[in-house]
């Protein structure tokens, strides 16, 4: 999710602490440039390795279900905000369409979704760790524990220090992120480790891992709603809008396609324990600072939940929010240590996804002219129908 303009998305790069500013005479690019940037993140680490574990040959499927239904739902959210509201959080632009309660709620699943995503973060870094000291990800109860509570410790830290990461660095960091995924694709992450590690639970059936793969996902999509920042601050028509979102969308699916593909490669170069050691300590050094960024920005929104933080919102929260976001992270990942953890944990922040986007949807029903109420009709269709279908299928897990 991201904060406009001064915080940061879940699972995205972006961290801007400025906002953005439209490139003059094409705005289009602007606004392709923060949906690539607003959902390109953490999830570049992350999510290839989950998907190809869980997913199997059917990982690009599951990939491509996931970028249709991400461009969707930007397409539909910039559309209802263009010339209804200012720049605005997803929170804050539903608010404006729905009223406080909804925005009460957007924020209330994002504050809870923020800790379980980043326990998330810390327990992948772990296993990164772990893989470079053994060639694959180890099983349960090989001191995955400890170094994921070591990642959210030092990210906290990280938090509560007076300092702020410089903006050159947060732009160059979904670059960073991007280059180490590939290379990890290639020599870290052993093409098909099978299932009992942090990666993939044991015992799921095909229907039940693809459900779990295609929820846990919607954590790499997190960002698709800064469309709620970008669209009404470049001030475009509704035609350069959508391609802007269009062109924001395919840039994604190309990023993501391309990692899913590379990583579903059987055959791939070895790779010695001194090249894993140095991947696997970039990655959690990268995402550590994801874990940074994400803990002030989940207590920013919680500090929204109360009415005088709703008022007169801080650009720092207070360190004992701070420390209390921090603790509720680490009792999540107290929580995930077990196999599949990581998918499980992600499905806190797919959860908060599907009730703001479900929301958005609502109000473009409610707001939109009829080929906006029809499209939100559809993509709220969708999104309850999925919830639907995937909650049985992932009961038993």
């Amino acid at each position: 999710m991201t904060e406009p303009p001064e915080t940061a998305p879940v699972a995205g790069p972006a961290d801007a602490t400025t906002p953005m500013q439209p490139a003059a005479g094409r705005p289009e690019r602007a606004i392709a440039g923060r949906v690539a940037g607003g959902v390109l993140g953490a999830g570049l680490l992350v999510m290839p390795p989950v998907v190809a574990d869980l997913a199997g040959g059917d990982a690009l499927l599951v990939w491509a279900a996931h970028v249709v239904l991400g461009g969707s739902v930007a397409l539909v959210l910039a559309l209802l905000v263009r010339a209804r509201i200012g720049p605005s959080s997803l929170a804050g632009a539903v608010g404006a369409l729905l009223g406080g309660w909804a925005e009460r709620a957007v924020d209330g699943v994002f504050a809870v979704a923020f800790t379980a995503g980043q326990a998330a973060i810390a327990w992948f870094a772990a296993t990164a760790l772990l893989t470079a000291a053994d060639g694959a990800p180890p099983p349960p109860g090989a001191g995955g524990q400890a170094l994921a509570l070591g990642v959210l410790a030092v990210g906290v830290a990280g938090a509560l220090a007076p300092l702020t990461p410089p903006a050159a660095l947060l732009r160059w960091r979904p670059w960073v992120a991007g280059g180490l995924a590939l290379a990890c694709a290639v020599w870290l992450w052993p093409a098909d480790p099978g299932a009992g590690t942090a990666l993939a639970p044991s015992g799921l059936s095909g229907a039940s891992a693809l459900w779990l793969a295609l929820t846990a996902l919607f954590f790499a999509g997190v960002g698709w709603e800064v469309v709620t920042a970008a669209v009404p601050a470049a001030s475009a028509g509704p035609r350069r809008t959508a391609v802007g979102v269009v062109l924001g969308a395919v840039f994604v699916g190309v990023v993501y396609l391309g990692l899913a593909a590379v990583q579903g490669l059987g055959a791939r170069a070895p790779a010695g324990a001194p090249l894993r050691w140095v991947l696997a300590v970039a990655t959690a050094a990268v995402l550590t600072s994801y874990v940074l960024t994400n803990v002030r920005t989940a207590a920013r929104i919680a500090a929204r939940l109360h009415p005088a933080g709703r008022r007169s919102p801080a650009r720092r929260p207070a360190p004992a929010l701070v420390a209390a976001v921090g603790a509720a992270c680490c009792a999540f990942a107290w929580a995930g240590a077990r196999d599949g953890g990581v998918p499980l944990l992600l499905l806190g922040p797919a959860a908060a996804a599907l009730v703001g986007y479900a929301l958005a949807a609502a109000a473009a029903v409610r707001h939109g002219g009829p080929l906006l109420r029809a499209a939100g009709a559809l993509l709220l269709a969708v999104l309850v129908g999925l919830a639907v279908l995937a909650v049985p299928a992932l009961s038993g897990v």
